[in-house]
């Protein structure tokens, strides 16, 4: 991948994978190995949970799409190599916490995504982001389920 050109996002807007078509991997423990080091990145850089997370659905039957949307987040990080979490010796620890919700956003399942981000000071400490296991019947229930989470 040192020759690749670098990609500017580490996933396609309004990506298609669920629905990808096309011939299965030959060998998916190349996918496995990839996406598993993508996930152990994600503890230093939070910009690619999303991607991961979809990325992780496929493990089982991984397809040529899947493995170029997988490329594509490695050229990502090659555009956007310096980047991570910084922890600075000085931080004032006062307790912050985010969350967001995004309704019936799988266009299958019509489950939402939920994520929560909490941080002392400006060290992040802790992050997630997830499907939810039940169908919401609203938005407003969804960002309910969202700050319970985080709390």
């Amino acid at each position: 991948m040192l020759g690749a050109k670098p990609a500017t996002k580490p996933c396609e807007e309004n990506h298609k994978l669920r629905s990808a078509t096309g011939p299965l991997l030959s060998d998916p423990a190349m996918y496995r190995r990839l996406v598993g080091r993508l996930i152990y990145l994600c503890f230093t850089r939070p910009d690619l949970a999303y991607s991961v997370q979809v990325l992780s659905q496929f493990m089982q039957n991984p397809r040529s799409k899947h493995w170029q949307a997988a490329l594509r987040v490695v050229r990502y990080l090659k555009e956007h190599s310096g980047q991570g979490i910084l922890l600075p010796q000085e931080n004032n620890l006062q307790l912050s916490g985010w969350c967001d919700s995004d309704w019936a956003s799988c266009p299958l399942t019509r489950k939402s995504l939920i994520g929560w981000f909490i941080q002392p000071g400006t060290s992040p400490i802790s992050w997630k982001m997830q499907k939810q296991q039940t169908i919401s019947a609203s938005s407003a229930e969804v960002e309910y389920r969202s700050m319970a989470k985080t709390t």
